[in-house]
């Protein structure tokens, strides 16, 4: 439950079916409150992982202890979620979710009881400046021209693959720049708006799937494993998810352009 395939399920699901806007705040705040965060500190701390002979190591991994990710990116991630859809339902299921998906890292031997704390803990610090800065970011950016968006929305990424080049980094930054590129242009000719019949709405889903797996998978197969073809191949498949997919869907009549959100 704390996967790239689960992730890479959702915000499509979010942008395409549910609430864009949602879909877009929360890939910001996790890309850079988690992928970039939780990896700068491990560096920092570069605490080992458990290795007394009396823990049975279910599950192995190569990379540093503290903090832990599973912590830190569900509790970013769901309990972004759950601030923005003020469920109180979905409260629950977020709480319920963080502390099994924590519990499960302890059982498997690969994390220190601390690695958890410390994890929920600067999860939330990530989560209470993200319910300070995004509303006023957002107020701010919306009000500029689409083209300085866009300059904006790369640039940002494009630093932080610099500052940051290995797998993770590559993968996160090239997302955010293709999103950086295709937000402004979905905001200038699309305009779409997610909702719709329920029926509409699976369809749109599942053909946005396999339209996306596609732009995921060739690439994948063609271009040589190095970070600047890692990063290329994910601005490919962010650009696919908020313009690429939207329009063709507009085209097949499962989304309707020029609405309001």
């Amino acid at each position: 439950l704390h996967s790239d395939i689960l992730y890479s399920a959702l915000f499509p699901l979010l942008y395409w079916v549910i609430d864009k806007k949602i879909a877009i705040r929360l890939a910001y705040v996790f890309f850079i409150g988690y992928y970039y965060l939780n990896n700068v500190l491990k560096d920092f701390f570069q605490t080992p992982r458990p290795d007394d002979p009396r823990i049975a190591v279910l599950y192995e991994e190569t990379s540093f202890s503290f903090p832990s990710g599973h912590a830190q990116g569900t509790t970013v991630f769901w309990g972004y979620l759950a601030m923005q859809l003020r469920r109180p339902w979905f409260w629950a299921m977020t709480i319920v979710l963080i502390a099994a998906i924590c519990l499960s890292r302890l059982y498997l031997g690969v994390h220190y009881p601390s690695d958890i704390i410390g994890g929920i803990l600067i999860g939330v610090v990530v989560l209470a400046l993200a319910a300070w800065l995004v509303p006023a970011i957002e107020r701010t950016v919306t009000r500029w021209p689409w083209l300085q968006q866009m300059a904006l929305g790369t640039i940002v990424p494009l630093i932080l693959f610099v500052l940051f080049p290995t797998d993770d980094g590559a993968r996160a930054a090239g997302i955010l720049f293709g999103v950086g590129i295709g937000l402004p242009l979905e905001a200038q000719t699309l305009r779409f708006s997610p909702g719709g019949a329920t029926g509409q709405r699976i369809g749109r889903y599942v053909v946005g799937l396999v339209i996306m797996l596609a732009f995921y998978l060739i690439p994948g197969m063609i271009l040589p494993d190095a970070a600047i073809w890692r990063f290329l191949r994910y601005a490919l498949v962010g650009f696919v998810m908020v313009w690429l997919v939207p329009w063709l869907l507009i085209k097949l009549r499962l989304l309707h352009a020029g609405g309001n959100v």
